[in-house]
């Protein structure tokens, strides 16, 4: 998958991270081919899960700090995201899940990021934009 400018939620962190997802993804797919595709894929897999809590932090942060109205339904989209990763890796550990998760992968980041995340990134642009800005380092 392809960075699209119609992917951008018009937060710097926020884009560069969902890019950084997208970089994931992109690796598990080069990696349908590889001898010890298994390894390859419980390694990213294990990468992928700790850089998603990190993400799904900063955004249940910043959605609390400008009081977004559907948080805690966000926050829960995120625990099921969750949820389901640790079952995958779970699995990956006795069988080939790559393809799977791959598919599952791409289908939530269209899904999340087109849906969920542009609702807070309207949100969150038009809050700051009363308050004075929104200053990224």
């Amino acid at each position: 998958m392809e960075w699209k400018s119609e992917y951008s939620v018009g937060i710097a962190l926020i884009d560069r991270q969902h890019q950084e997802i997208l970089n994931y993804i992109n690796q598990l797919t080069a990696s349908l081919n590889a001898r010890d595709r298994w390894t390859v894929t419980h390694h990213l897999l294990t990468q992928i899960e700790d850089f998603m809590r990190t993400h799904f932090a900063v955004e249940e942060a910043l959605l609390e700090i400008v009081g977004y109205p559907a948080e805690e339904a966000h926050v829960a989209s995120h625990g099921k995201m969750k949820a389901h990763m640790a079952e995958l890796e779970r699995r990956s550990i006795k069988e080939d899940i790559t393809e799977e998760l791959i598919a599952y992968l791409c289908q939530w980041f269209i899904q999340h990021v087109l849906h969920d995340d542009m609702d807070y990134g309207r949100y969150v642009s038009k809050h700051f934009r009363q308050v004075g800005g929104l200053r990224e380092p």
